[in-house]
């Protein structure tokens, strides 16, 4: 059943690429969306029974993500709530992650992290002036406190050295920044190709982790 199940979601996948976006069939992507990730939390709650307090939070956290996928699929007057709850979404893997392993920083690691906090940081002031000029300061304070929560994340689960968790950290962080490159400084033709592709995958190795 388990090896089932993720066949459903790759195939799920594939058809929310081509059908939803390659076809721009908005009936599937109404569907396919949501139900994927919907399969997804289905795995994660077949896998682990919700058994451990790790295995609670990361499916709290993919159901706030599932939360997040519905407002971001409605007008664009919605989109400061589905980023609110991929922020909380991002919050509840931080506390998965941090009552379920121990974290020590070694030379290797700390200069990952800086490299992390230098490559957010630029990332902000590159999407400042757009972010500003479409939602002013109040979007400006969501997508800063966004950017700082999401890189917290990845930092953490590089820190835990679960490299299933690294790559799904790794993906989300890409895809992220794949979506606010293309809704503030200008859509580009692969962009959610790049975003949906990556998200599903980091998804699916968040629940194949617990």
């Amino acid at each position: 059943m388990y090896d089932i199940l993720i066949g459903i979601i790759v195939i799920a996948v594939i058809l929310y690429l081509v059908l939803a976006i390659y076809f721009n069939k908005i009936l599937f992507k109404y569907i396919l969306k949501p139900g994927t990730m919907a399969l997804i939390i289905w795995l994660a709650i077949y896998s682990s029974a919700l058994d451990t307090v790790f295995s609670r939070w990361i499916i709290l956290g993919l159901l706030l993500s599932l939360l997040g996928d519905i407002f971001l699929m409605l007008s664009d007057k919605w989109f400061l709530h589905g980023l609110v709850s991929f922020l909380l979404a991002h919050i509840v893997y931080i506390i998965a992650f941090t009552i379920s392993y121990s974290f020590s920083l070694s030379g290797e690691t700390f200069v990952i992290m800086l490299g992390i906090i230098l490559i957010a940081v630029s990332f902000f002031r590159m999407l400042y002036r757009d972010v500003k000029r479409d939602g002013g300061g109040p979007l400006l304070v969501a997508v800063a406190v966004y950017i700082a929560v999401i890189s917290t994340m990845l930092c953490l689960a590089i820190l835990s050295g679960r490299e299933i968790l690294i790559i799904a950290a790794v993906l989300f962080f890409i895809s992220d920044a794949v979506l606010a490159i293309n809704k503030f400084r200008g859509s580009f033709k692969i962009a959610e190709y790049i975003v949906m592709s990556t998200y599903f995958t980091a998804q699916l190795l968040f629940a194949i982790s617990i």
